[in-house]
């Protein structure tokens, strides 16, 4: 059956205003469909570049890439789209049921402020802080003073906008710098009580340059942890399958090649931290919370809810078909539906990663500045 433009347009129109309906029916408060939709067509000329990020990205190929510029790309592309479907902290966590999505995201934060012990007199910084949503957090659990940075300057951007919904109390705590966190010349040396980062550091596949600026600002006795993206003991390089999933992985998320387990610990020795504990979350969520655990990529593969929908398996796919939708009536650029397959793909590798326990997102280490 054939359909005329007139039929076609207006059938683009309905999807259109039935997807923004959704949009602000669901809204979290954290970004609407009306936001991505601005969002995407005030970055068109970054969203194009999807095509040169993309290429560099073959399943038996080497990332040789500059990290920090693909990072940056990444995150021009693909904020938004974060944004609009995470929330404000872009991360993953452990999980038990009967936990909403917004509780969960926000335990994780403070289980990490409190494995290094934050509180309100500490000078604290974030590396690779996104839009900052988990300093804000920290801030409103801790009372801390916390520095965040970020590559991107949208995120800096997206992050001050946030800040001003805020009360001075907490506002007035929160600090926010563009520039890259393994040549951090803009901030002194031994100026922070702790340093943490949060499933950031992935994006420099030699961790000993961004472990060992975080040495370096740290004062002496200071604390260190990080959440990691890493691959397991259980993935195999001679495996065509595991390395598809990894490839996947790191084409979904604008990383350099993933790193195990040993690597990333050595890094921080390396660097002159001593390591306090370092283990897997997942691992220590499985063993904690039983049958109630549930697996960290739990909400990428539910099939459809109410509360966290846009991440949902549905909720995922009314979006494509939104940004294909405006992307074809000339309402969103160019790219913008390439970039929303791309981190629909990222899903679905990160669901096959976790399912077959080849990656993690969740390995803590914790280390200490003698």
């Amino acid at each position: 059956m054939c359909c005329n433009s007139t039929t076609l347009n207006f059938l683009s129109l309905l999807i259109v205003l039935l997807a923004v309906g959704a949009g602000i029916l669901f809204n979290d408060g954290n970004f609407s469909i009306v936001e991505l939709i601005q969002g995407t067509s005030d970055m068109a000329r970054d969203k194009s570049r999807i095509g040169t990020y993309d290429a560099a990205y073959e399943v038996d190929g080497e990332l040789s890439h500059n990290d920090q510029e693909y990072t940056n790309m990444y995150y021009d592309i693909a904020t938004d789209f974060y944004e609009y479907g995470w929330g404000q902290s872009f991360h993953f966590a452990t999980k038990y049921l009967g936990e909403s999505f917004n509780e969960h995201i926000v335990r994780h934060e403070h289980f990490l402020a409190k494995k290094i012990g934050i509180d309100h007199t500490h000078k604290v910084l974030d590396m690779g802080m996104g839009v900052g949503g988990p300093l804000r957090n920290i801030v409103r659990f801790t009372g801390a003073d916390v520095t965040g940075v970020t590559i991107n300057k949208h995120q800096v951007m997206r992050a001050h906008k946030h800040t001003r919904k805020l009360g001075e109390s907490i506002s007035s705590k929160c600090h926010y710098h563009q520039g890259d966190f393994t040549k951090m010349d803009f901030l002194a040396n031994e100026t922070f009580d702790k340093v943490y980062s949060i499933e950031a550091t992935c994006h420099v596949a030699d961790r000993t340059k961004v472990f060992g600026e975080a040495f370096r600002v740290l004062k002496s006795g200071g604390m260190f942890a990080s959440y990691e993206w890493l691959m397991t003991d259980n993935y195999n390089p001679n495996n065509q399958e595991h390395r598809k999933i990894k490839r996947g992985i790191e084409h979904g998320d604008g990383l350099p090649e993933l790193i195990g387990v040993k690597e990333s610990v050595q890094a921080l020795v390396d660097v002159g931290f001593e390591v306090v504990e370092h283990f897997d979350l997942n691992t220590w969520a499985q063993k904690t919370y039983g049958p109630s655990n549930v697996p960290w990529y739990g909400p990428l593969e539910a099939g459809w809810s109410i509360e966290g929908w846009k991440h949902t398996v549905v909720g995922r796919k009314i979006t494509e078909i939104l940004v294909r939708t405006l992307e074809a009536i000339g309402l969103a650029p160019q790219g913008a539906f390439a970039t929303a397959k791309m981190l629909e793909d990222a899903a679905t590798y990160l669901v096959m990663g976790g399912q077959q326990e080849l990656f993690t997102p969740m390995y803590l280490v914790v280390a200490r500045k003698p």
